[in-house]
């Protein structure tokens, strides 16, 4: 009987801790961010546009930060409200400075009002009205004979025309100008920061080709322009340097030219004055993810390798020592790749669909970074009252891209199709298939060694594809490795595999974790006292009895302790005097039997069973 009260006390207390856990990971479930393996990506899509809607409409206008406005106008593509709060915040209705760079801002508002096919012509001549030669590189102009031949070369530029020659190695000798010296290397011309804005004009004795070539000041890589001219012997050709920046303070700012590239482009305006400040000081501003923004002007490999491998778990970008967060940044990845059919982007995009919050949103319903990420990730086509029938540009066949990539492309705009970002170009970017590249198709499991290509299957790995890092300690741990915590987390003392990275782990994960072991705990300690309980129960209930029966009958109240009273309560007082009654001498000699009271037959029942629990 002992053996199957233990057995069943045990199984009830089994399965209240099973309950208990299954209970708890439910919860944590239906409250973590991992709302797309339950939901559905679609579903999951839609419920992140109604809790941005949801957020925007808790606030007040004057509570709406241009920001917010901005991204939340991207995302949903019309919203009165967002709209009031951009016209409130603008600086005579054509720039804005919330942010403290007023290219920066104006920049993306313009890009918003494009999506919105708002006017926006003088918000497009305040910036370039912002423009300043880039005095951060240093240009020269290469000359080759393809023949290898040595050659007589003129040089006209102002008033001045000078004759120089160039060997068989292809070094060159005389005298180029005022504007012009032979640098160092001996192979090119360098261009005096006083003659940037000058038009060279060049002609050879023999076929010739002309190039310009520019580097940061300091620095020692050299980038070439993707412009060539090329002529027949005695022909001509014509070098100008027209690089640019957008500044409002007399100094470049090259966040906000990133910004004003695109938004640019958007407009169909010419953004590739712009690139060789970009480019050339890229590698000095790699915390605004610049191969982003130069990948979706250029759409050059070398750009998009960069962004591929920047890539952190095939999950997520982070640029390094980023003044933003991961989803800011990974927004402006996508962005990116929106048109392409690389494998990182629709892992990224797996990944945020599953660390959504409980209302849908991200970062903690966070409006900017919820709407960067849908505008990125998810677009809505966005119907205006102009363009209610607009066909879709890639339906039809097209390509949405750039301004620079489509003229790269010798193609041209088409007006009458939609993109939701960019430029509906006539002509595609001619991919070949990864094989044809002699590449590799890595897994989401690996990383690439060398540099990834675009190609018709994805993204192509021209060097050979590696396992990625096994799961560190902070993901065995369900935290995440990052360079800091959110407000939502706790930053955990769990390895990383990046020895910069801090473990991020949610609160609301760790609390109920916390609070999950403390009621185990509880179970356990009840089940043991149960179970010991069971097998003491006899000598438990002795004791108890015990303790009830030391020391005799209660004293009764009124008299002290260990006195009895001269009469029992209740009885009538006997008068002093009284004779006793006296049994005669007949009976005195016999055994008497006490009667049998129910005070007696309590006492011996008490005493049968403290017996037998003796025993």
């Amino acid at each position: 009987m002992i053996k199957k009260r233990i057995f069943l006390t045990f199984l009830i207390s089994f399965l209240m801790i099973s309950f208990a856990i299954a209970q708890s990971n439910e919860s944590n479930n239906s409250s973590s961010s991992n709302t797309a393996s339950s939901t559905g990506s679609g579903e999951t899509i839609n419920k992140a546009y109604q809790c941005l809607e949801n957020q925007i409409d808790s606030k007040q206008e004057t509570s709406i930060s241009l920001q917010e406005a901005i991204f939340g106008l991207l995302a949903l593509g019309s919203d009165q409200k967002l709209i009031s709060v951009i016209e409130e915040k603008s600086i005579n209705g054509n720039h804005w400075g919330e942010s403290g760079s007023e290219i920066k801002d104006t920049a993306q508002v313009l890009l918003a009002y494009n999506r919105i096919n708002k006017n926006t012509e003088n918000i497009k001549s305040w910036l370039l009205s912002k423009e300043i030669s880039s005095a951060d590189l240093l240009w020269f102009i290469q000359i080759d004979i393809p023949t290898r031949n040595q050659a007589s070369c003129t040089l006209s530029y102002k008033s001045e025309e000078k004759i120089i020659s160039l060997n068989s190695d292809q070094t060159l000798s005389g005298n180029p100008g005022s504007c012009l010296s032979i640098s160092n290397s001996g192979f090119w011309l360098k261009v005096n920061n006083n003659c940037i804005d000058e038009n060279f004009t060049i002609s050879c004795d023999e076929d010739f080709v002309s190039s310009l070539l520019y580097q940061r000041s300091s620095a020692s890589t050299i980038f070439v322009s993707p412009e060539t001219h090329s002529a027949a012997a005695l022909g001509t050709t014509l070098e100008t340097i027209n690089s640019k920046c957008l500044s409002s303070s007399n100094s470049c700012d090259y966040e906000g030219t990133l910004w004003s590239a695109i938004a640019l482009d958007s407009s169909n305006s010419d953004s590739s004055k712009y690139l060789p400040y970009l480019l050339a000081l890229s590698e000095n501003n790699v915390k605004y993810l610049p191969s982003a923004f130069l990948h979706k002007i250029t759409l050059g490999p070398e750009q998009y390798s960069q962004l591929i491998q920047s890539q952190q778990q095939n999950k997520y970008w982070q640029a390094p020592n980023t003044p933003y967060n991961r989803f800011y940044d990974s927004a402006l990845a996508m962005l990116s790749l929106q048109s392409s059919s690389a494998i990182e982007l629709s892992n990224s995009k797996d990944y945020f669909e599953s660390i959504t919050t409980t209302d849908g949103c991200w970062n903690n319903n966070n409006i900017r970074d919820t709407g960067f990420l849908l505008y990125s990730g998810w677009p809505k086509t966005v119907q205006t009252s102009s363009s209610s029938s607009t066909p879709s540009c890639i339906s039809s066949g097209y390509s949405c891209t750039s301004e620079f990539s489509c003229s790269s492309l010798n193609g041209s705009s088409l007006s009458d199709y939609y993109c939701s970002s960019g430029i509906c170009c006539s002509e595609k970017p001619a991919e070949q298939s990864c094989s044809a590249q002699n590449g590799l198709l890595c897994t989401s499991q690996e990383t690439c060694s060398g540099t990834s290509v675009s190609s018709l299957d994805g993204s192509c790995c021209l060097g050979s594809c590696t396992p990625l890092p096994s799961t560190n300690e902070c993901e065995t741990s369900g935290g995440a490795c990052w360079s800091e915590c959110d407000s939502d987390e706790e930053q955990k003392s769990f390895s990383c595999t990046d020895a910069g990275d801090v473990c991020c782990i949610s609160s609301t994960s760790s609390s109920e974790g916390s609070s999950l072991g403390i009621w185990i705990t509880i179970l356990i300690i009840l089940i043991v006292l149960i179970a010991l309980a069971i097998i003491f129960r006899k000598r438990i209930q002795l004791i108890i009895f015990k303790r009830k029966n030391q020391g005799g009958p209660s004293p009764t109240k009124g008299f002290p302790p260990g006195r009895r009273p001269p009469f029992p309560p209740g009885m009538p007082m006997m008068a002093r005097g009284q004779p006793r009654r006296i049994l005669s001498s007949s009976n005195q000699g016999q055994n008497t039997r006490p009667s049998n009271s129910k005070e007696d037959r309590e006492m011996e029942e008490t005493m049968r069973k403290l017996k037998e629990m003796s025993n």
